[in-house]
Formats: C-alpha cells, sequence, structure tokens
C-alpha cells in the first residue's frame, strides 16, 4: 500500500433503526471514553455517543500531507443516519456520555453526543494538507413514532485542559445539533468541505424527555494556544464553520442545514442547561466559547484569530415547521464562561437560548491577507404551538 492510498480513506456509516419496542424498559449506564494523563502524549481524540443517530464522522487529528504523501492526499468521509423505529409504552434511563482527557496532552479532540441527530462532523484540529482535499458530508433523518414514552438521559460531558497545547471539545445533547466542519489551529493549502444536513419528521404523544444538560469544558492549560468549547442542547443548534486560529491559504467551506417537521402532542420535556466553560489559562492567545439552548440558534462562521489567504464559505439554514400542542418546556439556561487568563489576547463567548438567534460572521482579532469571509445564515420558524408552556 502506497502512502498516498493510506490516506485515501472512505468511511461509510449507514444506519438504519426500524426496530419496535412496547413495554421495555431500557437502562443504560451511559458511554464512556477515557484517556489523558499523558504528559508527552502527542494525540488525544475521545469519542463517547450515546443515544440516537449520533455522528462523529470523519474527524481528522494531526493529519499531515506534505512528507508522507509527497505532497498529495485525500480524506473522503460519508455518514448517513435514519430512523423509523417505533416505540410505545417504554422507558429508557441513562447517565449520559462521557468524554474525557486532559492532564498534559498537547492536541486534544474531546466529543459526546447523546440525544438524537447529534452531528459532529468534519472537526480538523491541527491537520496540515498541503496538495490534498478532506470532503465530509453528513446526512441524519429522524422519521420515528413515540407514544407514552419516558426518556431520562445524564448529561453528555467533553472535559479536557490540564495543560493542553490545543482543544476542541464538544459535548451534543438533544436534536439535530451540528458541530460542523469546526477547524482548530489549522493549515490547509487546498480544499476543506463539511456538508451537515438533519430532519426530523418524528412524532411523539404523551411524552416525557428529562435531560441534565450538555457540558463542554476546557482550560487548565498553561502556555495553551487555542480553546475551542462548544455545548448544545435542544433543537436545531448550528455551530457551523467556527475556526479558531486558522492558517487557511486555500478554501474552507461547510454547509449546515437543519429541518424540524416534528409532532409533539402533550409532552413535556425539561433540559438542564448547555454549559460551555474554558479559561483557567496562562498566555493563550485565542478562546472560544459557544453554549446554545432552544431553537433555531446559529452560531455561524464566527472566526476567531484566522489567518485567511484564500477563501471562507459558511452557509448555515434552519426552518421550523414542528406543530406542538398542549406541550410543557423547561430549560435550565445556556453558560458560556471564559476568562481566569494572564496575558489572553482574544476571547470569543457566545450563549443563545429562545428561538431564532444568530451570532453570525463575527470575526474575532481576524486576519484577511488576500482573500476574504463570506458567512450567511438563515432561520425560519413556521412552527405551531396550542396551549403550550415554556419556562427558561
Amino acid at each position: 500500500m502506497t502512502g498516498r492510498s493510506a490516506l485515501a480513506a472512505m468511511v461509510l456509516a449507514g444506519l438504519v433503526s426500524t426496530g419496535t419496542s412496547m413495554g421495555a424498559p431500557l437502562p443504560d449506564g451511559g458511554a464512556k471514553a477515557g484517556g489523558g494523563s499523558g504528559a508527552a502524549g502527542l494525540l488525544d481524540q475521545n469519542t463517547a455517543l450515546d443515544g440516537r443517530q449520533n455522528n462523529a464522522c470523519g474527524d481528522s487529528q494531526r493529519l499531515t500531507g506534505s512528507g508522507i504523501l509527497e505532497g498529495s492526499g485525500r480524506l473522503t468521509a460519508h455518514c448517513t443516519v435514519s430512523a423509523r423505529s417505533h416505540s410505545t409504552d417504554s422507558v429508557t434511563t441513562g447517565d449520559g456520555a462521557r468524554a474525557t482527557a486532559g492532564d498534559g496532552v498537547p492536541l486534544q479532540q474531546n466529543t459526546a453526543e447523546r440525544g438524537r441527530q447529534n452531528n459532529a462532523c468534519g472537526n480538523t484540529i491541527e491537520s496540515g494538507l498541503y496538495d490534498g482535499e478532506t470532503d465530509t458530508a453528513c446526512r441524519a433523518g429522524d422519521h420515528s413514532l413515540s407514544k407514552e414514552t419516558v426518556t431520562h438521559a445524564g448529561a453528555a460531558r467533553a472535559t479536557g485542559g490540564e495543560g493542553s497545547l490545543f482543544q476542541q471539545d464538544t459535548a451534543q445533547q438533544g436534536r439535530q445539533n451540528n458541530a460542523c466542519g469546526n477547524l482548530n489551529d489549522a493549515t490547509l493549502t487546498n480544499i476543506t468541505e463539511a456538508d451537515c444536513a438533519a430532519h426530523d419528521s418524528s412524532v411523539s404523544k404523551k411524552t416525557v424527555t428529562r435531560g441534565d444538560g450538555a457540558k463542554a469544558t476546557g482550560g487548565n492549560s498553561t502556555l495553551g494556544v487555542s480553546q475551542q468549547n462548544t455545548a448544545q442542547e435542544g433543537r436545531q443548534n448550528n455551530a457551523c464553520g467556527n475556526m479558531n486560529n486558522a492558517g487557511i491559504p486555500g478554501t474552507a467551506e461547510a454547509g449546515c442545514t437543519t429541518h424540524d417537521g416534528s409532532v409533539s402532542k402533550k409532552t413535556a420535556t425539561r433540559g438542564g442547561g448547555a454549559e460551555a466553560t474554558g479559561g483557567n489559562s496562562r498566555l493563550s492567545s485565542t478562546q472560544q466559547n459557544i453554549a446554545q439552548e432552544g431553537r433555531q440558534n446559529n452560531a455561524c462562521g464566527n472566526t476567531n484569530v484566522g489567518s485567511i489567504s484564500g477563501r471562507a464559505s459558511t452557509q448555515c439554514t434552519t426552518r421550523d415547521g414542528s406543530v406542538s400542542k398542549k406541550t410543557v418546556t423547561r430549560g435550565g439556561g445556556a453558560k458560556a464562561t471564559g476568562g481566569h487568563s494572564a496575558a489572553e489576547l482574544t476571547q470569543q463567548n457566545i450563549a443563545q437560548e429562545g428561538r431564532q438567534n444568530n451570532a453570525c460572521g463575527n470575526a474575532n482579532s481576524l486576519t484577511l491577507d488576500e482573500g476574504g469571509t463570506n458567512a450567511q445564515c438563515s432561520a425560519v420558524d413556521e412552527s405551531v404551538e396550542i396551549r403550550g408552556k415554556h419556562r427558561g
């Protein structure tokens, strides 16, 4: 096998759920991914998935094209999931998905997903592709039916910190959450493209759902260069195409699309709040913390300390055509926390909660040499709500 064929990888995951569960309690202790405790470790990538239709797809870490492939290579990942399951009079309990690292590794990428249709797709950390191309496409479709079900999920947690050079911590919980095409300290001289789509046409009747909240925690770093912490909870939340400390002489494109056509009748939903925490760093150059909770929240195309001599393009679209009748929803609040740093150069903290909130195309300490950046965000709310109660 040549060096070029070794890197030209295709990942195809087609997962279709057509099962039926009736009157069945489903205890679940949660998925756990450890790591860390390596003071001189170069790479650490921890992923924990728990729930339905969760994609951690095409995530490249410390990928180098020059020298290995004589300056050329290609990495392609296509992931598709579809659920058509029926659940009647069922109980599901879980302690949550955990992804934990830390303890002094230079590179970290921790991902924990729990819930439905969560895509952590095409996230590159410390990647050097000199003549190559990365192409990631993720699709999720939910056509499931739930009647008189009870779901209790403990939070999804992604924890890093304690002295790492780069960090990218992502925790997603809920429905249709896309953390898509996020580059952390990447150097790309050609093309990277991430395309994520999620469609929800599920039906829920007399269901009870309770979550403890998604948490993404970093920090605790000395001489760290960058941090990127993302926690998403709720429906149709896009943290898409956010570049942290990226130098891109080529082209970077990220497109995220979510559509909610679900029907909810006499349902009760309670969330514990999404939290993204960084900080506790000395001489760190960048931080980017994002926490989103609710419906149709876009934190899209926000570049933090990017040096772009090429082109960066981000498009995020959300559409809410859901129907809710006699539903009760309660959220614990979205939190994004940074700070606690000496000689910190830049920080970008975003917390969104509610409906149709766009924090789109906000550049923090961006340097454009010869190129351009383009961010387009669109949110449409055509939902129908009858006798609903919301409490944040």
